[in-house]
């Protein structure tokens, strides 16, 4: 039940730079506007060659569709210091399309916010735009010392600027390009 709730929640605000008062030209060549997938691997810094942390956020037939068919779950190791980054696909259309290299190229424009459980990770962006403002395409993440009882859920949201001067590093836009769930665990 926890799991459809958290699809429907992610399917519910899986809307592609969305807005009612939206001036961006969605008719352009911005394939961003679809997500389909949503990669986020965590590297343990003390130990490289330790098998990487993937975990994978999947809805194939984009906004509107079934719910997601595929939503992994976190698991990090207490006390860990993790490199991590993120990569965002669009899977629907053929050839599938990487994203992550369009919205490099419009960091000024966009910025990734992760929100999870108080005390169970602590998260620092490790990437910034040409204002020295965050972007989260890369960041650095602290497992919180003692295992965690339950489970969390740690948000994944990327906010798109209309205008590259209203982004200030600390607020959320009124356009969501995604925001998605992970079930999140610290054991």
């Amino acid at each position: 039940m926890k799991r459809l709730l958290l699809s429907l929640t992610a399917a519910t605000l899986f809307a592609g730079c969305s807005s009612t008062n939206d001036p961006h030209d969605h008719d352009d060549d911005h394939d961003h506007d679809i997500i389909t997938t949503v990669t986020v691997t965590f590297l343990n810094i003390a130990d490289l060659s330790a098998e990487p942390v993937v975990a994978v956020w999947e809805d194939i037939d984009g906004p509107g569709g079934a719910n997601p068919n595929r939503i992994d779950t976190i698991r990090l190791v207490p006390g860990t210091s993790y490199r991590a980054s993120i990569t965002v696909q669009n899977m629907s259309v053929t050839p599938p399309v990487d994203l992550t290299e369009t919205i490099r190229n419009e960091k000024e424009n966009h910025q990734f916010f992760y929100t999870a459980p108080s005390g169970m990770v602590t998260i620092t962006y490790a990437d910034a735009d040409s204002r020295s403002l965050p972007v989260g395409l890369s960041f650095g993440v602290l497992a919180a010392t003692s295992p965690s009882p339950d489970m969390g859920t740690l948000n994944v949201a990327l906010s798109h600027y209309d205008n590259a001067a209203d982004k200030n590093g600390m607020d959320r836009s009124d356009e969501t390009d995604i925001s998605v769930d992970f079930p999140i665990v610290v054991r």
